[in-house]
């Protein structure tokens, strides 16, 4: 049966995720399904905005970011996406889509995150299928992995799953944005030029060469459930060394692939630096960083006061 769509345009907003306990690796390229589980917090200030009108009558899909034409390797993964749906819900339409991110895109910031969760809320919308956040979270994941925990705010685990077909990997909202008001997170920003390799790319590598790669699945899944308990708990310093211990994994795993992947600057290290120099001093806070340069912050609200304060972490990190 075919889905007749008569909505003239659809705007939705979804918001970009940082995973606590990393995401680094597929077990299935095409399906987009992970080696391990992962676990997130939502990002409210890093919002992607997307618009969907209907584009058959020029038997093409239009996409533009940013008010700019994509890239031809941005546009075929697109365009594989868009293929997915279609087939899933015998969708015959073309689009035209128009997204504008209020971030750097492709900086390491999860880009791909909320743009992919975005593009799908607003097919969900924009055809009338009325999806469950579950089935939302299933179809983000074929588009970009992460996206698949931005269908969520909050806190948020992603089921690796053990099913061929993906049915069983799919995200889960733990606990909502307003579970842990005082829980910030705010990111330094020291390059927003596009990385020199794709998350895509740099996975397979690290997957098929990097000696470290199986210890850092089995150190960071047992990792979750401590994380879990001590979000319950609001016990902010576990979490926070849990996050960092596990971005230190996943960046040495990169590291030790053949040839070597580091994503890191002088920059990136000069913060990583004043972070542990400020816990030393007592300053509840911590870090994680994702595949790029830029260093997500993670403090409380007392904390993140005191440093504005003594012209300390903000002087520091944004001079």
């Amino acid at each position: 049966m075919n889905i007749d769509i008569i909505m003239e345009k659809i705007t939705v907003q979804a918001c970009a995720n940082i995973a606590l306990i990393k995401y680094w690796g597929k077990r299935d390229e095409d399906l987009f399904l992970p080696t391990k589980s992962s676990l997130s917090i939502s990002l409210p200030n890093l919002q992607t905005t997307t618009s969907i009108q209907d584009n058959t009558a020029n038997n093409c899909d239009d996409i533009i970011i940013n008010n700019k034409s994509v890239s031809s390797s941005v546009y075929s993964k697109t365009i594989s996406f868009l293929d997915k749906f279609r087939k899933l819900y015998n969708i015959k339409n073309y689009f035209k889509i128009n997204t504008q991110n209020n971030f750097a895109t492709a900086a390491g910031l999860a880009s791909s995150s909320s743009g992919l969760a975005a593009l799908s809320l607003a097919l969900d919308k924009f055809c009338k299928l009325n999806l469950s956040k579950q089935e939302l979270s299933i179809l983000a994941r074929q588009g970009s992995g992460s996206a698949c925990r931005s269908i969520y705010d909050g806190f948020v685990l992603w089921h690796k799953g053990v099913s061929p077909d993906g049915s069983d990997s799919y995200a889960q909202q733990l606990f909502d944005q307003n579970y842990w008001p005082e829980f910030k997170i705010f990111t330094a920003v020291v390059s927003d030029k596009q990385k020199p390799i794709s998350s895509r790319i740099a996975m397979q590598q690290t997957i098929k060469t990097s000696s470290y790669y199986n210890d850092w699945l089995i150190e960071s899944e047992a990792r979750i459930p401590k994380m879990i308990e001590a979000i319950k708990k609001r016990d902010f310093h576990t979490v926070g060394m849990l996050a960092q211990e596990d971005c230190l994994g996943m960046h040495k795993a990169m590291q030790l692939s053949k040839p070597s992947i580091n994503y890191w600057l002088p920059e990136t290290l000069e913060v990583i630096n004043k972070i542990k120099d400020l816990q030393q001093s007592g300053v509840n806070c911590y870090f994680t960083i994702d595949a790029g340069p830029n260093v997500k912050v993670i403090c409380l609200d007392r904390d993140l006061a005191w440093d504005v304060k003594n012209k300390s972490i903000v002087t520091i990190l944004f001079k």
